[in-house]
């Protein structure tokens, strides 16, 4: 008999499931499985939007993009491991988002080589 990696992943799921269950109760499951499940939507349409608009950049962009993807595929999966990691994976992308806007924010001194010309053009009236 051949097994495959998703039952284990399944059993490890319910398990960590009926723990979240025990321990916060099943209305605060519910809400939690609601609130991942919309966030993983919000995550799957941004990414299309940038899609759509051609806002993709260079390799990091798209690095940031994928975590995107990915953390909102996990989202989408009903679970708490999943959710867990799609949290992981989301915050890599967000940590990852804020490296790459630093470095593009930051500014290199400029050197005032030019010459500065004012010039006041005073026309005449004839």
């Amino acid at each position: 008999m051949k097994l495959s990696l998703g039952v284990p992943f399944l059993v490890v799921e319910l398990i960590a499931c009926a723990v979240f269950i025990i321990a916060f109760g099943f209305g605060n499951f519910l809400i939690f499985m609601l609130l991942s499940m919309i966030a993983g939507v919000v995550l799957l349409a941004l990414f299309w939007r940038n899609m759509l608009s051609f806002q993709m950049g260079g390799f990091k962009d798209t690095l940031k993009q994928f975590a995107f993807v990915i953390a909102g595929f996990l989202f989408l999966i009903p679970g708490v491991l999943s959710s867990v990691f799609g949290i992981l994976v989301l915050v890599f992308g967000l940590v990852f988002q804020a490296k790459v806007q630093a470095n593009f924010y930051k500014k290199e001194p400029k050197k005032h080589s030019e010459e500065i010309i004012d010039v006041e053009i005073i026309e005449d009236r004839k």
